[in-house]
């Protein structure tokens, strides 16, 4: 028999969705699971987003190569992310609507302390506690990301203050001459692509982040020689690497202290893809190509500290190519001016240690040796970079956050981050304590490099890239084809995120849970065509790929970005692209030419409810996608709906087996074991329910205890029941589902899919005698 129903409208949301309400100071690491649990011994799953991609940098934020550029004396990060508080509250509120529970903020060292050591920017904390305050009132968990990339916005990236470079004798002013760093001229960028283009990456190997990196992490041990020259009695006589760590957990400490009355603030990322620099690099002659991205001009170390030294050197210039990302291409002098990018009077820090020897303006490879790095000089043992450096780090980070928040519950856990190509540090050791075991989250990014580097996506063939950096030959068993094969390809990827937790605790007895903190897909691939044509069918197909691949480990994630300042401007015809952005249309984040924001409210072509009016609305393969109209503005702004608005259970009453959504077929399906119990609590399960998805629409709903049985949920409340005793609530104007297992808990599934047509009588009989 089929059964029909009249069409009924969408409910658009009246309250904040209750499934991703947690009580921050119930979040645990689970008893026997890799995974968050609360007081009620419930499996937590964590969901949201990066807020954003423009608080990378200051206000106002002037092209790299001006002199604006290194004026710093009015730097303020005041209105990044939110132009108001009333606006943050706005989106937070959006944000909860569209099922995000938690948000990874990004907060730079520069915004922190732009001008002076020890001087912090009242301002700025001020209105970042203001913005927070809101997020707490709405009910969103945040955790800080200490964020930087190649240390600093003045090294091509984001990150540390102008003063940390001076502090260590280096003049960023004259990077660009020297190659210290690739930056745009002021001539071939644009505000989209400052301060260094699609070039950033490449940064990590030269000279000024190099040495940052190295001096931070390390200064003691291959600089010994660099000492303090200012003017805090504190710090006389001490390393720079001493002084450069205590003033950067100073500043995020004394963050800390200022929201520390905030509950809300679940912890802190001490550092955002944290680089070695130099430390441990085998050979001053070469970089690894394989993992440092070589595109233009990329001296080695020795030609860069010769670069620097002011001497005129000879350097290649790397071009892409096939089957190697890039190929040397040229070679070309550089540095013809003899720039020093030491300040004047201060001294060349690796000459001193014997790195390099500068003799009639000639360089000479130094008596510390080729391998200088390799090692450490004081004891001659092989250095660890994580062991003897980064862990440490982390370590004094936690213990200086714990201190200004003791007594209060906020800060209480440390996402751990491995450095981007290396895998997880070794955490465990005879010091770690239990208490500290539960506060430490695993929280690695992950992207498909190839796709970010080649800035296109074709599914029909793609591949584990990892796996073939990583050294495999093996081409056909890292090969996947079609859309299937593109999830079972990125699936591969996240489960290799578990496998490390072996390494990162390696107690028996310890869990861990994985929070990816960075994923997310480049919306200008394939030549910028859906900014053109409004089909968004590639990116939404990476997306859905993406996040069906962390859901098939049951990984918690924050996906990279929202950026409400993201704008789409046509090139002026002629502009120079040798930043390498090489696109007909300037589009994204505002920064390095990044176009990763899932919100956009000045590009109507690639938004469902745009801000603007609308000329091409966005399709799916032809097909526009519109659903999103039927909610006035909950989703405003927001792109690639269909896959980023996914159910998902926010709170299980047990061990969670499965949970994975299907897009096509609008099909979510979850397996647990229910929790043993007289409470409850403790047996409620809570399921974000998108409306975007599933409201208005006619359902299935199968919950098989035993037994199976079957719904038809053809309005926005419904209360059944099932002959075993498990009771569920359907409720669209919150976007939930509750489900209330049996005491003796047990076996459960449950599955929720949108139906076109419906052909069992059984159906009826439900949907007649199932309500409560």
């Amino acid at each position: 028999m089929k059964a029909s129903y009249p069409p009924r409208p969408a409910v658009i949301p009246t309250s904040l969705p209750p499934s991703t309400n947690f009580d921050p100071s119930s979040i645990r690491t689970h008893s026997s699971e890799n995974a968050f649990t609360d007081d009620h011994r419930r499996t937590i799953l964590l969901r949201g987003i990066n807020v954003s991609g423009d608080a990378k940098y200051p206000r106002n934020n002037p092209l790299a190569g001006t002199p604006e550029f290194y004026n710093v004396d009015n730097l303020s990060y005041v209105g990044k992310p939110f132009r108001s508080v009333e606006e943050a509250e706005e989106w937070w509120r959006r944000l909860k609507g569209w099922g995000v529970g938690v948000v990874r903020m990004v907060v730079c060292w520069e915004a922190l302390e732009p001008r002076e050591m020890g001087k912090y920017d009242e301002e700025y904390i001020d209105y970042l506690k203001a913005i927070l305050e809101k997020a707490n009132e709405v009910g969103l968990l945040v955790f800080i990301d200490g964020h930087q990339d190649v240390w600093s916005r003045f090294t091509g990236g984001s990150g540390a203050p102008l003063w940390t470079f001076h502090l260590a004798g280096l003049d960023p002013s004259v990077f660009h001459t020297t190659c210290s760093t690739a930056l745009d001229s002021s001539g071939t960028s644009s505000p989209h692509s400052t301060p260094s283009g699609r070039l950033w990456p490449t940064n990590y190997s030269k000279f000024g982040p190099a040495t940052m990196f190295t001096l931070f992490f390390a200064g003691e041990i291959f600089a010994p020689s660099a000492i303090y020259e200012g003017p805090n009695q504190e710090f006389q006589a001490k390393n720079i690497g001493q002084v450069l760590r205590t003033a950067y957990i100073r500043a995020y400490s004394h963050l800390a202290s200022r929201l520390r009355h905030l509950p809300n603030i679940l912890g802190f990322d001490a550092m955002n893809e944290p680089h070695p620099g130099y430390i441990a690099l085998p050979s001053l002659h070469r970089f690894n190509e394989t993992t440092d991205l070589h595109l233009g001009y990329m001296p080695n170390a020795l030609e860069s500290m010769s670069l620097a030294a002011g001497i005129p050197t000879s350097v290649g210039y790397f071009s892409r190519s096939w089957p190697h990302p890039s190929k040397r291409s040229r070679n070309e002098v550089l540095n013809t001016e003899c720039k020093s990018a030491w300040l004047p009077g201060r001294k060349d820090i690796w000459q001193e240690e014997g790195v390099l020897a500068v003799d009639d303006g000639k360089v000479e490879l130094g008596p510390r040796g080729d391998s200088y790095f390799r090692t450490n000089p004081r004891t001659g043992d092989e250095i660890d970079f994580e062991k003897d450096c980064y862990v440490p780090f982390l370590r004094s980070f936690m213990q200086s956050v714990r201190d200004v928040i003791k007594g209060y519950s906020a800060g209480r856990w440390m996402f751990i981050e491995p450095v981007p190509n290396l895998g997880p540090p070794v955490w465990d050791d005879d010091a770690t304590n239990k208490s500290e075991e539960q506060s430490i989250c695993y929280s690695p990014h992950w992207y498909d490099i190839r796709v970010l580097y080649e800035k296109g996506l074709w599914y029909g063939v793609t591949f584990d890239v990892l796996s073939l950096a990583g050294g495999s030959r093996n081409l056909l068993k890292h090969t996947y084809f079609g859309r299937e094969g593109l999830t079972a390809n990125y699936a591969t990827n996240f489960a290799r995120f578990a496998s490390h937790l072996s390494t990162l605790r390696q107690q028996p007895s310890s869990f861990t849970p994985i929070l990816i903190g960075e994923t997310g897909i480049p919306f200008d691939m394939n030549g910028q065509e859906s900014y053109i044509t409004g089909d968004v069918h590639m990116q939404l197909s990476q997306l859905n790929s993406i996040f069906h691949g962390m859901e098939k480990s049951l990984l918690n994630w924050t996906v990279w970005n929202l950026t409400l300042s993201h704008s789409t401007t046509a090139t002026i015809e002629g502009t120079p692209m040798a930043n390498e952005t090489d696109a007909a249309i300037q589009s994204g984040d505002g920064w390095n030419s990044e176009d990763f924001s899932l919100v956009s409210l000045h590009n109507p072509n690639t938004v469902e409810v745009p801000l603007e009016p609308s000329h091409i609305n966005p399709t799916n393969e032809g097909v526009p996608l519109t659903r999103a109209r039927s909610f006035g503005s909950l989703y405003l702004g927001g792109r690639l709906l269909s896959a980023l608005l996914r159910p998902y259970p926010a709170k299980t009453a047990g061990k969670l087996i499965s949970s994975h959504f299907l897009m096509d077929s609008k099909d979510f399906h979850m397996e647990f074991a229910g929790n043993s119990s007289e409470k409850e609590i403790e047996r409620t399960t809570e399921i974000f329910i998108p409306a975007y998805h599933f409201s208005g629409q006619k359902c299935l709903v199968v919950i098989d205890d035993g037994q199976k049985h079957e719904w038809v949920v053809n309005k926005p409340h419904m209360d059944a029941k099932t002959e075993g005793g498990v009771e569920w609530r359907w409720r669209e104007e919150e976007q939930g589902m509750a489900v209330v297992h049996p005491v003796s808990g047990g076996l459960i599934t449950i599955e929720v899919r949108v139906l076109e047509n419906v052909e069992s009588s059984s159906f009826i009989e439900n949907l007649v005698g199932g309500f409560v």
